[in-house]
């Protein structure tokens, strides 16, 4: 029990602080200051490969190609997607109201529906209408909840926060401009439980409410250019299944992930905790069946994999710290340097599978969460310039502190 303990504190502490500092730049919190103008290796992703061998079933992609157009669906493996079962409560839940705030639209949906929170409280999201051709879509970090340790956000605040990439008023913020859709988190669940525990009155619902939040963005922003999934902590979690769901909604859209501070990486020791809490939430379910070490591995990084191998136009970002005080300090409670090294090998393998498709961004120093995208830098290169380059196809390389 103590393993499943120790991932449930992981997840739990991981989601809640992010969801602490929505409402403001707090995320360093102990940090050791390593992004503050030390200088960096810009590290080569690999060596000039253009394309790469797209993993089971061989099939060769040129790595460095957006997907433009109605051609990004032919290459995506969507069927593949669609086989994860991720996409069983899309179209089922219609918002029950809506409220009008600027140009940000709250929507309040009825548990009857399937939406709603870890106790039964009412589930919302909401959407901010900047007239752009390109989204966002984030995920919002929040705890975790397990019958060993419940320790979750449990409300849905839809106001959309200004921090990070939801920061309208950044001036270097590159997604700006950008249509927003925001996705509270009180599922405790990581955005894809589908469960319900009635002796502990727990509803792990994350699916649905992840899925009713995306048929409100397709109904919003029907036809996007460029499409952004990210989330902080438990929402960059999040962003590992979730990617399925929004690759189907928007076949195509040039589609890409950041996922801040939530790579998935495990102690190496603990080989069944992260799938144990899994399946107390449901959720093992949506492993997808050809990805066998998806099931073997106490790592979910093999699952990022899987989503560059099935699509071949997908860009990846992953940040984070080699120290991160919430997951590798308090929660993961592993020494810092066996969380260094594995993070280092595991976001290897996941930037091998794509080298000119997946680029890690990894500090020096405890920071958890990239916070302020003008301040978290190695020497020079912000993660604002960084994910400008991401998004622009120019420049985007490996960032190793």
């Amino acid at each position: 029990m103590l393993e499943i303990k120790s991932w449930v504190r992981l997840l739990s502490c991981a989601g809640l602080l992010a969801a602490c500092s929505d409402d403001g730049d707090d995320t360093k919190g102990t940090a050791s200051g390593a992004a503050e103008g030390s200088a960096g290796e810009v590290a080569s992703a690999g060596a000039g490969g253009k394309a790469n061998a797209a993993g089971a079933g061989g099939k060769a992609n040129a790595a460095g190609q957006g997907a433009a157009g109605a051609s990004a669906a032919t290459k995506v493996d969507l069927a593949a997607f669609e086989a994860t079962g991720l996409t069983k409560y899309r179209g089922k839940a219609k918002p029950a109201r809506t409220e009008s705030e600027g140009d940000e639209t709250h929507y309040f949906f009825d548990e009857a529906d399937g939406p709603v929170c870890l106790r039964g409280g009412q589930y919302a999201m909401a959407t901010r209408d900047r007239g752009s051709q390109d989204l966002v879509i984030f995920l919002q970090g929040g705890g975790s909840c397990n019958s060993n340790l419940c320790r979750a956000t449990e409300t849905a605040n839809p106001k959309i926060p200004a921090r990070a990439v939801l920061d309208a008023n950044l001036d270097v913020n590159p997604v700006k401009d950008w249509n927003v859709v925001y996705a509270p988190y009180c599922d405790g669940s990581l955005h894809f439980g589908d469960s319900d525990i009635p002796d502990q009155n727990r509803k792990h619902h994350g699916l649905r409410n992840t899925s009713a939040a995306l048929d409100v963005a397709v109904e919003k922003f029907p036809k996007p250019r460029r499409v952004l999934l990210t989330g902080a902590s438990a929402g960059g979690y999040g962003t590992i299944w979730i990617t399925a769901l929004v690759r189907l909604a928007y076949p195509d859209a040039e589609l890409f992930v950041l996922n801040d501070a939530g790579i998935a990486v495990a102690n190496p020791a603990n080989a069944n905790g992260f799938r144990s809490v899994l399946g107390e939430w449901g959720a093992t379910q949506f492993i997808p069946e050809g990805c066998e070490e998806c099931k073997t591995s106490p790592h979910l990084t093999s699952w990022m994999s899987w989503n560059l191998q099935h699509d071949p136009t997908l860009k990846l970002g992953m940040f984070s710290a080699y120290e991160d005080s919430v997951i590798a300090g308090t929660f993961l409670m592993i020494d810092s340097k066996v969380f260094k090294q594995t993070l280092l090998d595991e976001t290897a393998k996941v930037v091998e599978v794509a080298p000119d498709r997946a680029k890690r961004f990894l500090i020096e120093g405890t920071q958890h969460t990239i916070g302020d995208l003008s301040r978290t830098a190695v020497g020079d290169e912000t993660v604002a310039k960084w994910l400008g380059k991401m998004l622009e196809g120019e420049g985007w390389d490996n960032v190793l502190q």
